[in-house]
């Protein structure tokens, strides 16, 4: 199975693109922009009309070109961020800022079209690679978005999840009135979109309110770049912010990156941004079959028995930061009030 292949699967299962709609992908030079080129040519053997925007990798803490956010406001019917790292955040959106027609506020021209107008649909790849396309984008989608389902009902009727692992994580994150998301490749419809490989349920943690010790034995993600620790990196949180992170060299360039997106905030004179720099803005729970550990955090927290945990923004736009840096746990025991949904690592509700 080639790129054309994969992308084929992806205009009919993932998007349902129709004839006629416009199709916007944004994208870098290099290995990325090929991955583009084959969405491009499936787009148009669906009757679509795409059309490809390249400007130069962003990292998270950088903006995109001012030409990239115009065509995004130009609301073409689907966008897709093929990226080598991030799209680049809105000046404009952190400066000033959006006001969706659900009266709420966005950062970004891309968030306010999305969530807040529900005008368009979408998918973004951050740190894709032809390997990763090719192996975790081709999945059965109607078992992943049903798996989705399942575990989605339960975090919303729960009201604290508790995390542990043999390696000491023992995590406390309460999770009452806050409403999951499924990453289950169905972005068929305006309003909706996610990643691509696909394969998650996600949750905004209550803001102040999680406890405990996270011990990260997976990849951490450092905004556009990911590493995999040689040694376990613990991380202690105490009403809902990290308060300490020990171990080695990877626990020195989390702190960094953190404390950077903190420097950021600040120097924009955002202090809410700031504080919540080091706020835990997610719980993850991976699904994706055929997701295996590339050091890519775009495929690795869709891997199976595996958790992650997000340090900085989270979805519920209750607890803005500049930063989201999702970092793995491998093999956990998770229950949501007092029941077991994983053990060490393996489902046990489907």
């Amino acid at each position: 199975m080639g790129l054309i292949d994969v992308s084929r699967i992806v205009m009919r299962d993932v998007l349902a693109v129709n004839e006629g709609e416009e199709v916007l992908i944004i994208t870098n030079p290099g290995e990325v922009f090929e991955i583009s080129l084959s969405l491009f040519n499936a787009a148009k053997e669906f009757k679509a009309n795409p059309t490809i925007l390249i400007q130069e990798p962003k990292d998270s803490l950088e903006y995109a070109e001012r030409t990239v956010i115009e065509a995004i406001k130009s609301e073409p019917d689907v966008i897709l961020s093929i990226s080598e790292k991030k799209l680049g955040k809105d000046a404009y959106g952190l400066n000033i800022g959006y006001v969706g027609r659900d009266n709420r506020k966005y950062t970004h021209i891309f968030e306010k079209l999305l969530k807040g107008d529900r005008k368009i649909r979408s998918f973004w790849s951050p740190g894709i690679t032809k390997e990763m396309y090719l192996r975790s984008v081709p999945i059965d989608y109607a078992v992943l978005r049903e798996e989705a389902r399942i575990l989605a009902e339960i975090l919303t009727k729960g009201k604290e999840v508790h995390i542990t692992t043999e390696k000491g994580t023992d995590l406390w994150i309460n999770v009452e009135g806050r409403k999951p998301l499924k990453d289950d490749g169905d972005f068929r419809k305006a309003g909706k979109g996610g990643n691509l490989p696909a394969g998650e349920v996600f949750i905004s943690p209550a803001v102040g309110k999680s406890e405990g010790v996270i011990v990260f034995d997976g990849t951490l993600g450092l905004g556009g770049r990911s590493i995999i620790p040689k040694a376990p990196v613990r991380v202690y949180v105490k009403n809902g912010f990290v308060v300490r992170i020990e171990g080695g060299d990877e626990a020195k360039k989390l702190e960094d990156a953190i404390k950077n997106a903190e420097k950021m905030a600040l120097e924009m004179r955002k202090e809410e941004y700031a504080k919540n720099s080091w706020h835990l803005g997610e719980l993850g729970i991976g699904l994706n079959p055929r997701a295996q550990m590339s050091g890519k955090l775009l495929e690795d927290e869709k891997i199976r028995k595996t958790i992650h945990i997000a340090i900085g923004a989270n979805y519920d736009n209750d607890a803005p930061a500049l930063n989201h840096y999702d970092c793995l746990v491998w093999n956990p025991t998770v229950e949501v009030d007092g029941e077991k949904i994983m053990d060490k690592g393996n489902f046990t509700i489907f």
